[in-house]
């Protein structure tokens, strides 16, 4: 089953090792700087440097994340970055910035890109979008369904990465904007604070609920494999860069056993997962109908083992006994619950079994008839951790009387073969013995085992400290040989064109935009420099139709989803083919071909970060460009020719669901709509409303209640955004 990969996170050497020993085909990895998980420790470029040489050792790939925006202020030092990485033969670079790639595609024509899921693509027109700039590979959005992967591998050529195990962001990956607009801490820059997962208030007509109301539940993908495999998924990728190396080897180690098992695997195999992380006891990503929120804990869980049963309270320390259907061992972990709520976590220092009840000595104040679970297994750790992947080693030793002793070594389809410094002589008193040649010559190190030793050994004499020089000297040549014998990918990666992007400003005249979700209120407004942007929630073809026939002389902009499925671009594709002015605001790139690019404007979900962004989209013919919502410099980017626009005024958009909020909190469905009744989150002082944009399937953002007013430069056009009909 070589032609699916599994793909493991990398966040440390720990979880480096974990991975290649439990059977990685690749990882990928993030330097200290530039990349989604800033928060951990990352590698160096020197520590990057040997791991690529160790991967490729036993056949795995390295994929590099740079999957971030970029400020223009740290182009340059990227740039260079770059440059060093393709020396040391990566395989891929992870992006998501626009104006990266289009860089980076400048400069080095065929350097291999993998389009980021940071990116949003979930459909054949955004792939369409990435194999014009010549991306070898997607990581299509959790959302993407499997007749949309169906698709997209039906017409397109492109290599298909699909997570199967890990952490489900509630929103669309890319366009959370939650931690960046509320406390300057972005996830596009690495930098998320997981607000997702603190608790909140729901309110509704109906009900008042509290809880962890947007914290999504981990997925697991094992049911579904053989299905995402026939599909055209190429590449199975674990998330989880943050989580602990047995975490990293138990997944690695699960998800190859399954494919090279013809995608079987056990209940064993899952709940062994369970016991390495689990939030919210898995589902099945978007696939299925389960709900995806976990509104109890909002961390890791483990597995439920038993409960207490007593509790002898001390001076100092207390006896907690345990009713247990499975060992407790030292260094275990234990969760407890008081009903669903978690209570408290304690670490198991030391254990006694008592009768039928393990004994365990603690500080923390614990209760009986608090359920217990089982968060850490050190059992499991230490068989995870203890797994080794060695490359077999077929050896061959010659010793003959008059000649140099020869060691030949074959592995992995490679053979070389290194000679004694000296002559080996007739032996007087203690000839080498097929023994001692076999114990010496055998010792290879970490990353070898012998599969087949022959050996054809005269009377000879030859000292011991010969035989491990001759040893040495064979495995680093093999080892070498193995590692350069993977295709250099820098000669053909990492060539340079010399060419450079003319970043500039120019003077234009300052535009505005006004987007309403009433076409009532754009149709009050007949300035000429103002552009009519219609950001419906129950989209109305007939009253767009109507818009437009009454007002032959303004083109009316229609704000396009984050999210749609292909029966949803169908239907305003065709409309937009039937009236001339009619026009899009693009925010996934799936719509940058859906309309005239003299009536598209790049939308602010597009994340237009910096000047080579701009660019790109000026050189492609686009030029009315609506930069980031993310807290940025405006002043700083320059339009190279383009109309840029920022918000005046708005109620923020900070998330979008594919997921339905009255399903999960209101028990509604689609047959009896509890939405109409509204829904509103609050966090603290904080106060969010639920809006839906629906086109034949529903979409949901999540927007600020509270109109923000911002400062923006003198030569960026203004955004107003109304909500009600009267201006």
């Amino acid at each position: 089953m070589k032609e699916v990969e599994i793909l493991s996170p990398v966040g440390n050497l720990e979880s480096f090792k974990s991975a290649i020993n439990n059977g990685a085909d690749a990882i990928y990895l993030g330097i200290a700087e530039f990349n989604a998980r800033g928060n951990l420790a990352n590698f160096s470029l020197d520590e990057l440097k040997n791991i690529i040489r160790e991967a490729h050792l036993f056949g795995v790939k390295v994929y590099l994340t740079l999957n971030i925006l970029f400020m223009d202020s740290e182009i340059e030092k990227v740039l260079k970055m770059v440059d060093e990485i393709l020396k040391m033969n990566i395989d891929a670079f992870i992006v998501q910035d626009i104006g990266l790639i289009y860089l980076l595609r400048t400069i080095y024509p065929n350097i291999n890109l993998h389009a980021s899921t940071q990116m949003g693509v979930e459909n054949l027109e955004g792939v369409e979008f990435l194999k014009r700039l010549k991306f070898s590979r997607v990581v299509l959005a959790r959302e993407t369904p499997l007749s949309e992967i169906r698709r997209i591998k039906e017409n397109s050529d492109i290599e298909i990465e699909y997570f199967v195990q890990g952490a489900l962001c509630v929103s669309y990956s890319g366009n959370c904007y939650l931690c960046s607009l509320l406390a300057d801490s972005s996830g596009n820059r690495g930098k998320c604070k997981q607000f997702c997962r603190l608790p909140y208030t729901l309110n509704s007509s109906k009900i008042e609920k509290e809880g962890y109301l947007l914290s999504a539940k981990d997925f697991c993908m094992l049911p579904r494999l053989k299905e995402l495999k026939d599909a055209g998924v190429t590449s199975f990728k674990i998330e989880g860069r943050a989580r602990r190396a047995s975490f990293i080897g138990e997944a690695t180690y699960v998800y190859k056993n399954a494919v090279l098992n013809n995608f079987k695997y056990t209940e064993k195999d899952v709940e062994n997962l369970k016991r390495e992380f689990n939030r919210g006891n898995y589902i099945e990503g978007y696939f299925g109908d389960s709900k995806i929120i976990y509104d109890k804990v909002q961390n890791h869980i483990g597995v439920r083992i038993g409960k207490v049963e007593k509790v002898n309270f001390g001076k100092k320390f207390n006896e907690i006994f345990i009713k247990s259907k499975e060992n407790i061992n030292k260094n275990d972990g234990l969760k407890f619950f008081d009903e669903e709520k978690e209570v408290m976590s304690i670490g198991v220092n030391d254990i006694q079994k008592v009768g039928n009840l393990f004994k365990i000595t603690s500080t923390s104040s614990i209760k009986k008839g608090w359920m217990v679970n089982k968060i850490v297994d050190s059992n499991l750790d230490e068989i995870v951790l203890n797994r080794r992947r060695v490359l077999p080693v077929d050896i061959k030793f010659v010793a003959k009387v008059n000649e140099k002793a020869k060691l030949m070594l074959s592995c992995c389809g490679v053979d070389v073969m290194v000679v004694s410094d000296d002559i080996l002589c007739d032996a007087k008193n203690q000839p080498l013995t097929f023994s001692e040649a076999k114990t010496q010559v055998s010792k290879l190190g970490e990353e070898f085992s012998v599969n087949s030793f022959q050996a054809d050994i005269d009377n000879v004499f030859m000292r011991k400290a010969e035989l491990n020089e001759l040893r040495r000297q064979g495995t680093y040549v093999l080892k070498e040989k193995i590692i350069n014998t993977e295709k250099d990918v820098y000669l053909k990666n990492g060539q340079k064109t010399g060419k450079k992007l003319e970043i500039f400003d120019k003077k234009h005249e300052k535009m505005q935009i006004f987007t309403s979700n009433s076409l009532k209120s754009l149709e009050k407004i007949s300035n000429d420099n103002i552009k009519l942007v219609y950001k419906f929630e129950n989209f109305d073809a007939d009253e767009i139709t109507k818009f437009c026939e009454n007002h032959p002389e303004k083109i009316l902009y229609i704000d396009m989803p984050v999210i749609v499925n292909h029966a949803d671009y169908m239907v305003i594709k065709n409309l937009l083919d039937k009236i001339d002015n009619l026009g899009i605001v693009a925010n996934n790139y799936y719509a940058l071909s859906m309309a005239d690019k003299c009536k598209t404007i790049v939308g602010s979900n597009l994340n237009v970060y910096n000047s080579y962004a701009v660019k790109f989209y000026v050189d492609n013919g686009y030029k009315d460009i609506i930069l980031t919502q993310e807290k940025i410099d405006y002043s700083k980017i320059k339009n190279c020719g383009a109309n840029l626009y920022a918000f005046k005024e708005n109620y923020p958009e900070y998330m979008y669901f594919k997921h339905c909020p009255a399903k999960e909190h209101l028990n509604g469905n689609c047959d009896n709509c509890l939405f109409e009744k509204g829904i509103t989150y609050k966090l603290n002082k904080s106060s969010f409303s639920l809006v839906r944009r629906k086109i034949l399937s529903c979409q949901f953002v999540l927007k600020d209640n509270e109109k923000k007013v911002y400062n923006i430069p003198e030569n960026i056009g203004e955004i107003y955004e109304k909500k009600l009909e009267k201006i």
